[in-house]
């Protein structure tokens, strides 16, 4: 960015609040990943501690402070206004941030729904996914969600079919990733459903969706996607991908308060989710397959000031730093022949989020110790996992209230504590 234009978003800034700059900032195309000033002026715009490096954006986004103050100002709103506002004015402010979501991903309002987190709309496709019978299958991946491959699983119970689990390659590349999953369909011929995430929450591998969902399709498979880690990440076509059943978070890379997600099924095929539990809105309707009872108005409200933020950087920009930031500790560390990287060097391949281990140090009591020295000794908070086929693991999760200085602090305790 040059000068004239960070002089213009400084002004800004200060004038008016990041949240009403959008305009200034799409004007402005791409900004280097890598510019001090610009991320100086995002990274200024988190309320974060100074005790600790927070590497572990995954769990949930925090809010910048022109969002926070937004909610706070929701909430009592919402609080003085109480049920009046609930039921007089609510469902058109709903109905407007829903708009304003489809719009984003160029669907139809009528094709989303919004839930507590992605997790409860997966639920809700996978449960309520009606076109299986006795005797299909089902596909998932150790790169999965948990929550998600137990709900893979109850199917079985549900609706008695043959659940199938698959391992994603270790180390993992992209046409190794396409051949798993077609050796999977083409070894379950009667599979008619088909778990993909598209960023793992594991590894942080992005998946070839696309392809894999073409593939399936082909097949007369159907695909529930897990969107909660790719939206707002990094930019992608949303059509592009095929998809038919997804769920999304806001809360994760969006940027909105806890408890907020999204569930999306294309309009031609909303019949093949069931209602729920026996909903009598009406069979073509999006609405009568979630219902998460009295949700947080003042969440809901924020969302719009969330995507205010977001857009005000733009996706590329936020993809761009995200995985420069991602490069600065995996460049510090990918030679080091005592740490494996799990997320592929490919760089259609990861976003933000990147995994690594130890070799040799595959228990979770390996990684939890490992994860405790990072904090203890470096200050750096991480997350040590498990669930992948080879063993647990460290997540590593920037966001953009991280400086190259902290993912830097990463490397290089890495390779001190290898050395």
């Amino acid at each position: 960015m040059d000068r004239r234009n960070f002089l213009r978003l400084s002004a800004a800034v200060a004038s008016y609040g990041l949240t009403n700059i959008h305009a200034i900032s799409h004007a402005q195309e791409q900004v280097a990943a890598d510019d001090l000033v610009y991320w100086k002026t995002i990274i200024d715009q988190y309320d974060v501690t100074d005790q600790y490096i927070n590497l572990e954006a995954g769990y949930y986004g925090i809010m910048a402070k022109t969002v926070m103050n937004a909610f706070m100002k929701h909430n009592q709103y919402v609080n003085q206004n109480s049920s009046y506002y609930a039921r007089e004015h609510y469902y058109d402010d709903y109905a407007k941030i829903i708009e304003r979501l489809a719009t984003k991903l160029n669907v139809g309002s009528d094709e989303l729904v919004l839930t507590r987190n992605a997790t409860e709309a997966l639920q809700n496709l996978i449960v309520g996914y009606n076109k299986l019978n006795a005797g299909d299958s089902v596909i998932y991946a150790d790169a999965d969600y948990d929550s998600m491959q137990s709900e893979m699983r109850y199917l079985n119970t549900f609706r008695g079919v043959d659940v199938v689990g698959i391992n994603i390659p270790e180390p993992a590349a992209y046409q190794s990733i396409l051949d798993a999953y077609q050796k999977a369909l083409d070894d379950n011929p009667k599979c008619k459903l088909l778990l993909l995430t598209h960023v793992s929450n594991r590894s942080g591998i992005i998946v070839p969706a696309k392809e894999i969902i073409s593939m399936a399709k082909e097949r007369g498979v159907d695909v529930i996607l897990d969107a909660a880690h790719s939206f707002g990440q990094f930019d992608f076509d949303f059509n592009d991908l095929g998809a038919d059943f997804v769920g999304f978070n806001l809360h994760k890379w969006i940027g909105a308060p806890l408890g907020v997600g999204m569930m999306y099924v294309s309009k031609d095929r909303i019949s093949d989710i069931d209602v729920f539990h026996g909903d009598e809105t009406g069979n073509t309707d999006i609405n009568a397959r979630a219902h998460t009872g009295t949700m947080n108005f003042a969440t809901v409200l924020t969302v719009n000031d969330a995507l205010d933020f977001h857009e005000s950087i733009g996706i590329r920009n936020i993809g761009a730093r995200l995985r420069y930031l991602r490069n600065v500790w995996v460049d510090a560390v990918i030679n080091n022949d005592k740490i494996e990287v799990l997320t592929p060097q490919d760089e259609r391949m990861y976003a933000g989020i990147t995994s690594f281990r130890i070799k040799g140090k595959t228990s979770m009591e390996d990684n939890r110790e490992l994860a405790k020295i990072l904090f203890d000794k470096y200050k750096i908070f991480t997350a040590a996992k498990t669930g992948l086929n080879n063993g647990s693991y460290i997540r590593v999760t920037p966001g953009l209230y991280n400086s190259r200085d902290d993912v830097a602090a990463l490397g290089n305790a890495l390779n001190e504590i290898t050395s």
